[in-house]
C-alpha cells in the first residue's frame, strides 16, 4: 500500500478511536481532573495494546488503519487543551503525557518483535506499524512544541542521546542510556536532501541516515557512516555525539557477541574508504550508502546469517518516471534507513530529539511530500533550465579544483548533481513561504500548524504560482517545474 497521501497529521497518533470506542470512553468513571481527547485515548490504546482480544495479527492492520483515518480528518486544533483546567494539567503533566505516547511507541515495537517471533506477522502489519510509530512520534513533537512554547520545559544543548527528558526517551527494558559496540543509530539530518530521502519510498519514514557505533582494536568507540560528501569515513564517538541531527533513534542487537564483532568489521572497513553509492545499491559493497554500512558490519559478522532488513521499502509510487532514476536509484526495492524501524530483530532502546531543528524538519518533509505528491497525482516534472545545468556543470568543476568538498564528490554523477539542484531550488521557494505561513499562523492560533496544513499551505502556493505561469506573468518555479494543468 502506498503512503503518498502521508496521512499522519500532526497532532497526534492514537489518541482518539472510532466511535465504538469514543462510546467506551464516555462510559467511564468522570472522576478524572480533566477530559481530553489526548488523555483518554492515551489510556485506552494502552489499554488496548495489552489486550490481545483486541490488538493481534489479524486486528493490527485494521486496528491501527482506523484510527489514522479518523485522525487525518481532524482539525489541528482538535487535541489542544482548551479550558483553562485542562491547559494546567497538560502544563503539570506535559512530560508524563509524552513518555506515556513514547511507551506506545515501545509496545508496539514489543508486539513486532513477539509476531514475528511465532511467525504471525503479516506484511499488512509492518506496514501498518510503520504508519503508526510515525504518528506516535509525531504526536509527541507537536506535544513537546506546545511545552516549550508554553515555557513548561526548556531545550538545553547536550551531547546526542545524552540529555534529558522529554527531549530523550529511553526503553524502560534497558536500565540505562550507555552506547556500545555495534549500536545501530538511525538519524534524521537537516538538510533538503535528507527529506528526499526520508520520503524515497512508497512506505515513507521520519529518518534519512544510519550510522553504526564501531570498535577499534584498544577497545575504542567510534561511529562508522557514508556520507555524500565523503563515502565511508570514521569518527571518535564522543566528536560524533556533537553534532545537531534532529532525531537520532537507537537500536541494539540482543546478541552482544554479534554485535562487537560487527562493530570491529565497521571500524577495520571505514578505514579503506569506499565511496558513496548514489544508486542506493545495496547487492554488492563496491560503493556504499549510510544503510548498507549497517548491512555489510552484519552481513560479515554473521558469515551471511543476518541480512538488514528483514522489510525493505518499495519504490513504485513514481510509477517509472524520469525520478528517481534521476537521482541514480534504479532498483524497485530499497534499504532505506527507517527500515530498521520495523526490524524485529533489533531491540529498540532510546531516542533523542534536538528541538532547535524539529521545525525546520517537519517543513522540510511537508515541502518533499508536496513535492512528491505533484509528481505523482499531477503530473509534475521538471524542464531543462540553463541555470540548473550551469550550477551543476560549475560545481562539478570546482569540485575538481579541491573546493566545494563539504558539498559535492567529485565522483558524483551529474545527473544526480542536477536533480539535487533542481529539488533544492524548489523547496527553498516553498520553504520561504511556509516560515512567512507559520509565524502569521501562530500569532492567529498560539499554536504551530498540523502537517496537513502546511502540505494545504504548499498547494495554495503551487496553484498561486502556476496561475502566474499560465497568464506568462513573472512565476518563482512553473518555468522549470511544472505539470498540465493548475488544479
Amino acid at each position: 500500500m502506498i503512503l503518498i497521501h502521508l496521512r499522519f497529521l500532526l497532532p497526534l497518533f492514537l489518541t482518539v478511536l472510532l466511535n465504538p470506542v469514543i462510546e467506551s470512553l464516555a462510559s467511564q468513571p468522570k472522576n478524572k481532573p480533566v477530559s481530553s481527547p489526548l488523555l483518554s485515548g492515551i489510556e485506552q490504546v494502552t489499554k488496548d495494546l495489552n489486550n490481545s482480544k483486541v490488538f493481534n495479527p489479524k486486528t493490527c492492520p485494521t486496528y491501527i488503519n482506523n484510527t489514522t483515518d479518523y485522525l487525518f480528518l481532524q482539525p489541528a486544533d482538535h487535541f489542544l487543551p482548551k479550558a483553562p483546567e485542562e491547559i494546567e494539567y497538560f502544563k503539570a503533566h506535559g512530560t508524563e503525557l509524552i513518555k506515556k505516547i513514547f511507551l506506545i511507541r515501545v509496545k508496539l515495537r514489543e508486539l513486532l518483535q513477539e509476531y514475528d517471533k511465532n511467525n504471525e506477522l503479516s506484511n499488512e502489519c509492518v506496514l501498518k506499524m510503520r504508519e503508526g510509530t510515525q504518528y506516535a512520534r509525531f504526536t509527541e513533537e507537536y506535544l513537546l512544541e506546545w511545552l516549550v512554547h508554553e515555557k513548561v520545559v526548556a531545550f538545553k544543548d547536550a551531547p546526542i542521546l545524552g540529555g534529558d527528558e522529554p527531549f530523550v526517551l529511553r526503553n524502560p527494558k534497558f536500565s540505562e542510556l550507555k552506547l556500545q559496540a555495534g549500536d545501530v543509530m538511525l538519524i534524521r539530518g537537516v538538510s533538503f536532501v535528507s527529506a528526499m530521502i526520508a520520503r524515497i519510498g512508497d512506505e515513507e519514514g521520519n529518518f534519512s541516515h544510519m550510522a553504526i557505533v564501531a570498535e577499534d582494536g584498544q577497545g575504542g568507540l567510534h561511529v562508522v557512516e557514508s556520507l555524500i560528501q565523503y563515502g565511508v569515513i570514521v569518527t571518535p564517538l564522543e566528536k560524533w555525539r556533537q553534532a545537531h541531527d534532529s532525531r537520532v533513534a537507537l537500536f541494539r542487537h540482543p546478541d552482544m557477541e554479534l554485535s562487537h564483532r560487527a562493530a570491529r568489521i565497521a571500524y577495520d572497513w571505514s578505514l579503506t574508504h569506499p565511496d558513496y553509492d548514489f544508486a542506493m545499491d545495496d547487492s554488492n559493497y563496491d560503493k556504499v550508502f549510510c544503510a548498507e554500512v549497517i548491512r555489510y558490519a552484519y552481513d560479515k559478522a554473521s558469515n551471511g546469517a543476518l541480512i538488514v532488513p528483514k522489510f525493505r521499502s518499495h519504490v513504485s509510487k513514481f510509477k517509472g518516471g524520469p525520478y528517481p532514476k534521476s537521482l541514480g536509484v534504479t532498483k524497485d526495492t530499497l534499504f532505506t534507513p527507517y527500515d530498521i524501524e520495523v526490524d524485529p530483530r533489533f531491540d529498540f532502546v532510546a531516542e533523542g530529539k534536538y528541538y532547535p531543528a524539529l521545525r525546520q524538519v517537519r517543513m522540510q518533509d511537508s515541502i518533499l511530500q508536496s513535492i512528491y505528491s505533484w509528481m505523482i497525482e499531477k503530473n509534475y516534472t521538471f524542464y531543462g533550465s540553463a541555470s540548473v545545468t550551469a550550477q551543476s556543470y560549475a560545481g562539478k568543476a570546482i569540485r575538481y579544483l579541491g573546493f566545494m568538498k563539504e558539498d559535492f564528490p567529485t565522483y558524483m554523477p551529474i545527473e544526480t548533481m542536477q536533480s539535487v539542484i533542481q529539488f533544492q531550488t524548489i523547496a527553498e521557494l516553498l520553504e520561504a513561504n511556509l516560515y512567512a505561513k507559520e509565524d502569521a499562523y501562530y500569532k492567529a492560533h498560539g499554536y504551530l500548524p498540523s502537517f496537513q496544513e502546511m502540505m494545504v499551505a504548499n498547494d495554495a502556493y503551487r496553484r498561486e504560482d502556476c496561475l502566474h505561469y499560465q497568464k506568462k506573468e513573472s512565476s518563482k518555479f512553473h518555468s522549470i517545474f511544472r505539470g498540465s494543468s493548475c488544479n
